[in-house]
């Protein structure tokens, strides 16, 4: 069930337990991926575990924060600032309506902190409970294992893979000089460091992807997906207590 298709007395009556809210950016993702990558993924595993689960799935945040993709033409950044008050506002007004149980579906990195922050607040200021699942580091976990021959990164092998599976007619061939890595050993700032670091909008090894790869990622994180919220339905947490 899709939040912004029902009219207001079939919302008044829907099953409000769960929602799913997709997050994500628009920001370069190489040359052969579209500028909509982070939000696109998103959508695609909210929408099937809603569909599978009859959670009530809401429109996507297509806008986030990025601080090293900015340079390249199409990038959309908002700040820290705004994209908290945004999403803890957003929160606000899911308590308000009546949701027991708040999933994110967040595709970006950048949004994380923003995430968090707005999360806590919100959760404190009502009765909602708010998960955040940050989809390609906390799902499928052993697929990317199973599947992937080099490290996960920014339109990689795995993004590369899983935009093959779920939108194949958005990837453009992948360049035979698309494949880039840079390490750092520590945390570092600045614009001359953007500017090494990304010079293709690529950190990873798209020569390297897959439909088949894609396909196995997203099978198995719709499935984790669509457990976490039938167990939320049931009232069960994803909290395991140990000792």
């Amino acid at each position: 069930m899709k939040w912004h298709e029902l009219t207001w007395p079939e919302f008044e009556r829907v099953d409000k337990t769960v929602a799913v809210l997709p997050v994500g950016v628009v920001e370069a993702h190489g040359p052969h991926l579209p500028l909509g990558t982070d939000t696109l993924m998103a959508i695609y595993i909210a929408e099937k575990a809603a569909e599978q689960t009859g959670a009530l799935l809401m429109p996507p945040l297509w806008y986030g924060y990025t601080y090293v993709l900015d340079k390249f033409p199409g990038t959309i950044s908002i700040s820290q600032e705004t994209l908290y008050r945004l999403l803890r506002e957003i929160f606000m007004e899911v308590a308000r309506n009546g949701v027991r149980y708040l999933v994110v579906v967040n595709g970006h990195g950048g949004n994380v902190d923003a995430l968090r922050a707005a999360a806590r607040d919100a959760a404190k200021a009502s009765d909602l409970i708010i998960v955040v699942v940050n989809w390609w580091i906390d799902l499928a976990k052993e697929a990317r294992r199973r599947v992937l021959e080099t490290p996960e990164g920014h339109a990689a092998e795995d993004e590369t893979s899983e935009v093959l599976a779920a939108y194949p007619h958005l990837v453009k061939e992948v360049p035979r000089d698309a494949d880039e890595w840079v390490e750092m050993r520590y945390a570092v700032y600045g614009r001359e460091v953007s500017r090494v670091v990304y010079t293709k909008a690529v950190q990873g090894y798209p020569s390297k992807a897959s439909q088949a790869k894609g396909e196995a990622i997203l099978r198995e994180a719709v499935e984790e997906l669509a457990r976490l919220i039938n167990d939320l339905k049931r009232g069960r947490l994803p909290i395991e207590k140990k000792g």
